[in-house]
């Protein structure tokens, strides 16, 4: 019988196990930590739920797409909560941007803010949007290899479309400068400026018109935990607190894994869900130089400070509300899960993120004076009162906890690094080494997640 090992029970590495049991493969998932789900995980404080890690919104039609894939239903599984206020943008200087599932009730936000055409601006941009999407969106399903793989295929429009940032499409728009980083703010909270976001974050506004944008109930640590048990009741075996070392290596082949502990386990087939940058730089043995030098110089995204809260909010702080507080200072998140989920009242959590430089440069340190000083800032904590902090992390907190490489949640998706495509599912220097995860597909959704560990398998011909 072939035998699989894949690295990480993170979303990837779950679906990714499932649809090679289903194959017929005898898989067995190797995590380092005590729980399933990676950064999508979460944890319970006082008998209520938290998201522990980056993800706020759910990409519905991905996820219904990853669970048809491995056979199942999504809503048999996760009970989507659809959002009427998406989120809202705060800044100092210049009105609240507040974007809504209705399109109309958005543009009479935007016309009272910034009159003049700034709707009929809007409209139009979210339309043109769409369109390219509708075009592009297949490609969400398939190996990604970037906008000059699209040119080679013939997709010229949106090969091209790609070639040009996130920013260069929002001016084209002629959107007033607020509405231009309402419209990137997801750029924003990753901490790069939209010089430097890639172009498919333009869709973000046209999903959210379109399709909708959700919650889960419980959070999004219900999907991980859902894939979980899939993965077990069709045979999977979950290791858990179970580390691996390295990912043995003879030439063109890998053998097997060897764990912390010393133990080596043989297979036919590795499918790391381990950070793509540190599968090729820390777990490959022997290392392939060129690879590892390759790989370690793209610029890797910090997971940022967060602390989760317990508090009594006020009836009108919606969901999702970003501060962008002008001077330099990253943007700033507070998520009020209790807005939208009557099992999690008064659960907050409130996120800024980082400079991996300079996370790596201050130490913990100075990652803990940053998590005190957004504690301390006025903007969240006039409509919050009594809150108690009952947990919080730092990037070196993060990198310890979930064995990220250098403190960092993967390359940052960058224009630059769209433009040339991910990190491939199959391994270029070992013909049964597969990698899956947000390193290996162009966003980091946990819906693409999900997604990349079933193309992963896919490029394997056993």
């Amino acid at each position: 019988m072939t035998t699989a090992i894949v690295v990480g029970a993170g979303v990837g590495g779950l679906t990714a196990a499932i649809t090679l049991a289903d194959r017929g493969v005898r898989v067995t998932v190797l995590e380092a930590r005590d729980t399933a789900g990676g950064l999508a995980g979460g944890f319970d404080v006082d008998g209520r739920s938290h998201d522990g890690g980056p993800y706020i919104l759910l990409d519905r039609p991905g996820l219904e797409w990853a669970f048809e894939q491995i056979g199942e239903r999504l809503v048999d599984h996760v009970d989507p909560i659809p959002l009427d206020e998406v989120y809202r943008v705060r800044r100092p200087d210049a009105p609240d941007v507040v974007i809504f599932k209705d399109v109309e009730r958005t543009t009479e936000g935007l016309d009272r803010a910034f009159g003049g055409s700034t709707a009929d601006r809007y409209r139009a941009f979210v339309r043109q949007m769409a369109r390219i999407y509708e075009r592009l969106e297949p490609f969400q399903r398939s190996p990604f290899a970037g906008a000059k793989g699209l040119l080679r295929e013939g997709l010229v429009r949106e090969g091209l479309f790609l070639l040009r940032g996130l920013d260069a499409h929002l001016r084209n728009a002629g959107l007033p400068e607020p509405v231009r980083d309402a419209l990137g703010i997801w750029t924003h909270i990753a901490g790069q400026p939209l010089d430097k976001a890639p172009a498919p974050l333009a869709f973000v506004p046209a999903l959210v018109h379109g399709v909708g944008a959700y919650s889960a109930k419980g959070g999004i640590r219900r999907i991980p935990e859902a894939l979980a048990r899939i993965a077990e009741a069709r045979g999977v075996e979950v290791r858990l607190s179970t580390p691996v070392a390295r990912i043995v290596r003879d030439r063109r082949r890998v053998l097997g894994v060897e764990t912390a502990s010393g133990e080596r386990l043989d297979a036919d087939l590795v499918v790391s869900n381990a950070p793509g940058v540190a599968t090729y730089a820390r777990l490959l043995d022997p290392p392939v130089g060129e690879l590892v030098r390759r790989t370690t110089r793209l610029p890797l995204q910090s997971p940022g400070v967060a602390a989760y809260l317990h508090a009594e909010v006020a009836p009108d702080v919606p969901f999702l509300q970003f501060w962008l507080p002008g001077g330099g200072e990253h943007c700033r998140v507070l998520v009020h899960a209790g807005a939208v989920d009557d099992t999690r009242p008064g659960t907050l959590r409130l996120v800024a993120p980082t400079d991996h430089a300079w996370a790596e440069r201050e130490g913990r340190g100075g990652q803990r004076a940053l998590l005190d000083r957004m504690l301390e800032e006025p903007w969240w904590r006039d409509a919050v009162t009594g809150f108690d902090v009952v947990a919080s992390r730092v990037p070196v907190e993060w990198g310890q906890e979930f064995h990220l490489w250098r403190d960092s949640m993967n390359p940052t998706m960058t224009a630059e690094f769209m433009r040339r495509g991910r990190l491939a599912h199959r391994s270029p220097v070992a013909d049964n080494l597969l990698l899956c995860g947000s390193s290996t597909h162009p966003g980091q959704w946990v819906s693409f997640c999900a997604v990349s560990g079933i193309l992963a398998v896919r490029q394997w011909p056993g």
